[in-house]
């Protein structure tokens, strides 16, 4: 079937999903890739682009769940507690005490063992040369080592107290030694070669978040540890003589907690991550303190390192990655914020383009931190810091943008143009509402005015001014304030114009305002439930709402009546238009999208790309050709305008066609090469003409050509033979020929598993009266030419 050509057509053009939600992330050693856990998959995401190359796991990191397989063995999901890489392989343990190996490059499962703990695996890790694997128990205080090559486990070490939480090899492939933490926070080594514990290193009081060695070298014996106890201690360790020892060689207290450490420059400098979002420098000839970065907004839970590309990467609570430049020498060293990663959205709860030619996307999330995405530049992200509670809406104008949210405060932000992705606060009131600022409104063609709407119900005005002496200058203030509804306002919105803005309830209604002063111009009634969002037309003299009533409704500003209602099968989160007011987009509480031509009520497109609520839509305006979704799945997808691209594959479509019917039909015409006119005649669904080839043949009688073409179709063209069969079955004068091609159709079939395909649409069922009906009348046939012969025989 060929589409028709009339409607325009969208498709998903790019889709960012969650990739890590928490617990274990790895580095690749050449920095471009992101081994992230989440959930029964580990993603490998690439560091450039945000987006997930490939998974690793029972499930295939998407919504229809595959099962992983070792050859023809299928493998059934399994979720995954931990993971460790190195340069060719990784390794996941699963909650069903299994650990599985696979192969970086191919991304297969190549081997799966059972980790023989009393319990899950709570760490893992890869030795240095990449040849043997140590996982440690949750239940059994148990380390094992395993040689995967040979498929033995070489070791178990059991003389501390488990679970150990923090497992590390030497950084020297020479050095067969193990370190690992208990849960009494003691540091034990073991060398793993002679089974034989070398130290056992008591400092710190609270667990143990970080370990790093000063150098790679063979003979290094230096290395730090950092604790929640907020205290750094580094230790100097004796190998060499008989009895090996150990000693503080300095404790230093640093007043945070704290979660990672790294070496740098050889050794002459420590970095150290605190989790209130500190990045420490310390000197280790001077053991001298300096901030490199006081950033207390972010909550950090990991600190990675990757030197091929001299970057550091903190992991914050809320699953995001902050990437960093590191400068670092053996006197200083310098950070500089190089990317974010946002590893989990949550909820998105709202969207709103800015800048110019519609360039960033600013997306509120289930947190008081919102993202600024560069859509030009692969959706390079920023997260933007200031609200003390969750962002619920955004709204902006040119380069302004409004941010309000649960800590009932108003944010104004504008774009620099200096600094790529980048907003610079401008102004700010607490306490605006006495409740949660559910959404907020801004005018167009230049920010005079907003309007933001509280769940009390109340509606406040504000003029927004500038003084022009100043280019970043502003300030708002209260112009009016009113009691819009007696439930919760959805959403307010400002027309074309900017003389009249509207408002959507809870109450059922929506209402249209004068936005110059306090005066109600208009209710629109008529949903029988809550109205969560209202816009107005860019074109003509109507307004949109969506409610919980499974229905969009179209109102006329000049009598407030209801022209046009379009029904959907649930409730309707967002609407919007498109296409200079021709078409509506709407997004439902099921995840799925419709597009509505207004002008003919029909629903032109269905997009079933989320598989949860859809709370937000961002149209470009400027170019009406693309927009934004996201929702409560956690996925922002963008959609693009494919219809030019629809169109040619339809004209390319029906040219082809064309050209096949116009070959048939010469091939028909000059009786040659009827083999590949029969195959036309099945790939254009020709029936008539199938039938004049067969025929062809038995006028010839010509039986081996007519087995022989019917031996040489694959399973398709069988099907597609016996759906023509069927239609000449229905008449008599065609009966031979249906009778004939379904015995050779039919005849070797029986007997074959492959029967069962045959039966696509209970053709066979369908068949069976008009077979049955043939054979009696050719029975009577056969009867009455017996009795004619026998009264000529008998004359």
């Amino acid at each position: 079937v060929i589409p028709s050509l009339t409607y325009f057509s969208y498709a998903p053009e790019a889709r960012y999903t969650n990739f890590y939600a928490g617990n274990d992330i790895a580095w690749s050693g050449d920095g471009q890739y992101l081994y992230c856990l989440n959930g029964d998959v580990v993603n490998r995401v690439d560091v450039k682009t945000s987006q997930i190359v490939s998974s690793y796991g029972a499930g295939d990191g998407t919504d229809n769940k595959k099962n992983a397989k070792i050859g023809d063995v299928e493998v059934e999901e399994d979720s995954i507690y931990c993971f460790a890489i190195s340069n060719d392989h990784l390794v996941t343990a699963h909650g069903s005490g299994l650990l599985r190996l696979w192969e970086l490059s191919s991304q297969k499962l190549i081997k799966l063992w059972k980790s023989q703990h009393k319990g899950p695996v709570v760490q893992i890790e890869f030795s240095t040369c990449g040849k043997l694997i140590c996982s440690s128990g949750g239940a059994d205080a148990t380390l094992r080592l395993w040689d995967f090559a040979s498929n033995r486990c070489l070791c178990a070490l059991k003389d501390f107290i488990g679970p150990a939480l923090l497992l590390r090899f030497h950084p020297s492939a020479l050095k067969r030694e193990i370190y690992a933490v208990g849960s009494d926070n003691m540091i034990y080594c073991w060398n793993y070669d002679t089974k034989t514990l070398l130290h056992k290193m008591r400092g710190h009081i609270s667990q143990v978040t970080g370990l790093s060695f000063k150098n790679a070298a063979s003979d290094c014996s230096q290395l730090v540890t950092v604790s929640r106890d907020k205290v750094l201690i580094v230790w100097q360790l004796d190998t060499g003589t008989e009895s090996p020892s150990w000693q503080q060689l300095k404790v230093i207290p640093l007043y945070e907690e704290l979660e990672g450490v790294q070496y740098l420059a050889d050794g002459a400098q420590l970095l150290v991550a605190c989790r209130t979002g500190k990045l420490l420098q310390v000197d280790t000839k001077a053991w001298k303190i300096r901030d490199l970065q006081v950033q207390t907004d972010f909550e950090i839970s990991r600190l990675l390192y990757c030197a091929a590309k001299q970057q550091l990467s903190l992991v914050t609570t809320e699953q995001n990655i902050l990437i960093y430049d590191i400068k670092a020498d053996s006197k200083s060293a310098e950070v500089e914020l190089a990317k974010q990663l946002v590893g989990n959205n949550d909820e998105i709860l709202d969207m709103c383009f800015l800048g110019d030619h519609d360039r960033y996307l600013a997306v509120a999330t289930n947190s008081k931190h919102f993202k600024l995405y560069d859509t030009e530049q692969q959706m390079n992200c920023k997260l933007i810091t200031g609200h003390t509670d969750t962002v619920m809406s955004l709204a902006a104008s040119n380069s302004l943008l409004i941010s309000v949210g649960k800590d009932c405060s108003i944010h104004l932000w504008k774009l620099s143009h200096k600094i790529t992705c980048h907003l610079q606060p401008l102004t700010q009131q607490s306490n605006c509402h006495t409740s949660t600022i559910g959404s907020v409104g801004f005018t167009h063609n230049g920010a005079t005015a907003f309007a933001s709407a509280c769940q009390d119900g109340s509606m406040k005005v504000w003029q927004l001014s500038r003084d022009k002496s100043e280019e970043n200058s502003y300030s708002f203030a209260l112009k009016y304030a009113a009691h819009a509804h007696d439930k919760e306002v959805n959403c307010v919105t400002y027309a074309l114009n900017n003389k009249i803005l509207a408002t959507a309830s809870q109450d059922k209604t929506a209402k249209v305002w004068a936005a110059d002063t306090n005066s109600l111009l208009g209710v629109l009634r008529g949903h029988t439930r809550g109205v969560w969002c209202v816009r107005f037309s860019p074109v003509d003299q109507i307004v949109l709402t969506s409610s919980s009533d499974c229905s969009l409704r179209i109102w006329s500003i000049a009598n407030f009546s209801c022209l046009k209602r379009l029904e959907q099968e649930c409730t309707i989160l967002r609407c919007e238009f498109l296409d200079h007011g021709k078409f509506i987009l709407s997004a439902a509480s099921d995840g799925l999208l419709k597009l509505w031509n207004i002008k003919t009520n029909i629903c032109v497109q269905s997009l079933d790309e989320h598989t949860d609520r859809v709370w937000s839509l961002a149209v470009s305006t400027g170019s009406n050709r693309f927009f934004y979704t996201g929702g409560a799945d956690s996925k922002l997808i963008r959609f693009g305008d494919v219809t030019e691209t629809v169109r040619n594959e339809v004209l390319d479509q029906r040219q082809e066609l064309l050209e096949q019917e116009q070959t048939l039909n010469s091939l028909l015409h000059a009786q040659q090469q009827l083999e590949k006119a029969f195959m036309l005649a099945l790939t254009l669904d020709k029936p008539r003409a199938s039938y004049d080839i067969i025929c062809n043949f038995v006028r010839k009688r010509d039986a081996s050509a007519v087995s022989q073409l019917v031996a040489q179709l694959n399973m398709d063209q069988r099907l597609a033979l016996l759906k023509h069969v069927k239609a000449w079955g229905t008449n008599s004068r065609h009966s031979q020929i249906a009778n004939l091609v379904l015995q050779h159709l039919l005849g070797d079939a029986l007997m074959n598993n492959t029967a069962k395909f045959y039966n696509s649409g209970n053709l066979v069922e369908v068949l069976t009266p008009y077979v049955q009906r043939h054979f009696k009348r050719v029975s009577e046939l056969s009867k009455d030419l017996a009795f004619m012969e026998f009264i000529v025989n008998c004359m």
